[in-house]
């Protein structure tokens, strides 16, 4: 469990030293939580643009 959250937060750190991430036209503002879902989600999706740094 330890060396799984290790590798997924390093995974995420490589993921940030090469791309900035934005938020795409396509995210609805302001976001409303889907409220019958049992893990907390947006309704439509937070969709990211990644640009190459």
């Amino acid at each position: 469990m330890r060396f799984g959250l290790m590798q997924s937060k390093v995974g995420l750190t490589a993921l940030l030293r090469k791309y900035r991430f934005t938020v795409n036209n396509k995210t609805k503002e302001p976001l409303k939580m889907n409220v019958k879902s049992f893990i907390l989600t947006a309704e439509g999706g937070i969709w990211l643009d990644a640009h190459e740094i």
